[in-house]
């Protein structure tokens, strides 16, 4: 399906009572009788998690179990290890475990898989440093832009060891790897894309608003290649990268300064393969440098942010990197304008994650890339996510 005036075309309907939590007025855990039942249909929605962290500073998870049924907001490992509303990350590694990572309170990076723990020595970077993950099959790396702007990566299991193993002792000294290239924004947004044949790809808008591609070879070579002229982007600003699940290559998303989000299809290792695209239709406007948050699936890919006015929009393509659809999921006022979305999506559902404007955390169901119902699920009570708090979900 095409269009971009989908507010008319696509009369998508946000179920009144689930609204009503939405905006705090009735917010609260999930019940029992409110979980999805584990139909057969939902045998091909695979699990998804989302990560956040709440006012309190302790890290929440939420999201779909694998018998297709949705939990509530629930904490995970250590209270009160961040700054409120931190920056976290996630990923999935070569064997579907979830793992997520984020910079605590004593400026250790912490991490793991079903519980968290300071993974190096403290005082390592800023807290609340901004991180990025990328898997490949020789590595974890986790990416970041320090305060001085300098990006670096730290290999996570040579350096550190597995992310499931809880260790006994005190963390091991790191030896975070330099990249190549100047000019980026300190502490500034970095997306990443590991690659099948070991390459890693990173991307981000640096001081003079220009989007850079930074590659490590699987030899451990590194090269750095302008993408854009500069002002295509807000120096440091959201940045979103997929590796497509049909042929395995990599788009960028990036707002421009019109408010429009921008696809911009990259040759491996090297620079663009078309020009970039801005979204092509009269959709809501992302506020400048916001964040976004990018998935592929079979289907292409999708796209989510929160607009100006604070309706959250889910964007598509088809598995060309063509512009297909734009679904408005919420009405104005819903959330905080620009702030932080996570998204995941399969064969059988897309899903959106963020909070409401008075911090509701819970989720959007949408059928992937077809008509059908929109439909929010609270995934806990207001104030639960601080304004403008970091969501990430696998």
């Amino acid at each position: 399906m095409t269009g971009g005036t989908s507010k008319d075309r696509q009369r998508w309907r946000i179920r009144a009572a689930a609204l009503l939590a939405a905006l705090g007025i009735t917010a609260g855990p999930l019940s029992a009788a409110a979980a999805e039942p584990a139909a057969a249909a939902t045998a091909a929605r695979p699990p998804a998690n989302a990560y956040f962290v709440a006012s309190n500073g302790t890290v929440y998870g939420y999201g779909r179990n694998v018998d297709g049924t949705w939990l509530p907001a629930a904490p995970v490992g250590t209270r009160m290890t961040a700054p409120p509303g931190a920056p976290i990350t996630s990923t999935r590694l070569s064997d579907g475990t979830l793992v997520a990572f984020f910079v605590g309170n004593d400026g250790a990076i912490w991490g793991g898989c079903k519980t968290l723990w300071p993974m190096t020595t403290a005082n390592l970077l800023k807290p609340a440093t901004p991180l990025t993950v990328a898997v490949t099959p020789n590595a974890t790396m986790l990416l970041f832009s320090d305060g001085k702007g300098q990006w670096s990566d730290i290999h996570v299991e040579s350096e550190i060891h597995h992310p499931c193993d809880v260790p006994t002792g005190p963390p091991p000294p790191i030896n975070a790897e330099p990249l190549p290239g100047t000019g980026h924004v300190p502490g500034g947004g970095i997306a990443a894309a590991g690659l099948a044949d070991g390459e890693t790809g990173v991307f981000a808008v640096d001081v003079n608003g220009a989007v850079h591609a930074t590659w490590r070879a699987p030899d451990g070579d590194w090269s750095d290649t302008t993408l854009t002229a500069d002002g295509a982007s807000l120096p440091g600003g959201g940045i979103a990268a997929t590796v497509s699940a049909t042929d395995g290559s990599v788009t960028l998303f990036y707002s421009n300064r019109a408010g429009q989000v921008v696809l911009a299809q990259v040759a491996e290792g090297a620079g663009l393969r078309a020009d970039p695209t801005p979204v092509p239709w009269a959709v809501a406007k992302i506020p400048e440098g916001a964040a976004l948050a990018a998935t592929s699936s079979s289907l292409g890919n999708d796209i989510a942010y929160i607009a100006q006015g604070g309706t959250a929009v889910d964007l598509q393509t088809d598995t060309l990197d063509q512009w297909t659809n734009a679904v408005t999921l919420s009405p104005a006022g819903f959330a905080k304008d620009g702030s932080p979305v996570a998204v995941t999506a399969s064969a059988a559902e897309v899903d959106v994650y963020c909070a409401t404007a008075p911090g509701v955390p819970g989720h959007f169901g949408l059928p992937p890339h077809i008509r059908g119902d929109v439909s929010w699920r609270p995934a806990g009570a207001a104030g639960l996510v601080p304004p403008m708090g970091g969501i990430t979900a696998s």
